[in-house]
């Protein structure tokens, strides 16, 4: 807190508005859209992964979803079933993304002409 005062204030704001917003909606009805949320997750854990929980960068299958490595922080990431169809693959594969391969997928989208030959092709 005391080192950032600015950001605690900002959390604390979007905090009470957050819970003003669900007492709005209705805190049963906001659980029961948390639960069918976790359901959907789950699903697409089912569905998406080898194995259900993260590994290590040195540990992912295909090198183009290893996530980028600085410093002593160990940025973890995840392995697709390799049994997915190719649209089941390109969906799931957007999901686990690492963020500088996902930005490089989202400057091809929106950049063609500059960013031809770069980064990663979903469909």
């Amino acid at each position: 807190k005391a080192w950032n005062a600015l950001d605690w204030e900002l959390y604390l704001h979007f905090n009470r508005t957050f819970w003003q917003k669900v007492e709005e909606y209705g805190r049963l009805r906001m659980r029961n859209d948390v639960l069918a949320l976790q359901q959907k997750r789950q699903r697409l854990v089912d569905l998406c992964l080898q194995g259900s929980r993260p590994v290590e960068a040195s540990q992912i299958q295909d090198k183009n979803i290893k996530p980028f490595q600085y410093g002593r922080a160990q940025i973890m990431g995840y392995n697709l079933n390799p049994n997915l169809d190719n649209s089941s693959r390109a969906k799931c594969l957007r999901m686990i993304m690492p963020e500088l391969q996902y930005k490089d997928l989202l400057d091809a989208k929106l950049f063609p002409l500059t960013s031809m030959g770069k980064g990663l092709q979903t469909s």
